[in-house]
């Protein structure tokens, strides 16, 4: 009966270690607007046909076959883009999309910056009005409770 316990537990700190990964990565995303996620996306879309094109040209320009698949579409694709293959393409493919990429992680980040300084200044506004209303509550409180206290008060507040 241990034995099994034992087999039951261990699934479950493996399905708790997931649901970190998974916390962390709905963090992440939590961050970003919309517009901020569609770009990444994007991006990231681009950097992947980039690295594919890329790597299709290097294939190409360094096999010696005699009738590779990829030598007529390459040729015809420099025909057309005035000769840019697949390697340039994908070069090129990639640097725009990072640099996309870059300008979303860092509009996301000071996105992020800002919410999290509105947050600590109303922290502070609360804790203030707190530490403010709990001090006059305070003082109010020994004025009423009798005469020798409210007398403390006054020469303290004097002071």
């Amino acid at each position: 009966m241990s034995k099994k316990q034992n087999e039951f537990e261990i699934p479950e700190e493996k399905g708790n270690k997931k649901n970190k990964k998974e916390g962390k990565v709905k963090a992440f995303f939590k961050s970003f607007k919309v517009k901020q996620l569609i770009w990444f996306i994007i991006s990231v879309t681009l950097i992947a046909f980039g690295v594919i094109f890329l790597t299709l040209g290097l294939i190409d320009d360094y096999t010696n076959f005699y009738n590779s698949p990829l030598t007529t579409p390459n040729e015809s694709m420099q025909s057309m883009m005035g000769g840019i293959g697949f390697t340039w393409f994908g070069v090129i493919v990639t640097v725009i999309a990072a640099i996309i990429l870059a300008f979303t992680l860092s509009i996301a980040s000071k996105g992020e910056d800002r919410q999290k300084e509105k947050e600590a200044r109303r922290r502070q506004r609360l804790e203030g009005l707190s530490t403010s209303s709990s001090a006059t509550s305070q003082s109010t409180a020994q004025v009423y409770t009798g005469s020798s206290i409210a007398s403390e008060t006054k020469k303290e507040e004097v002071k």
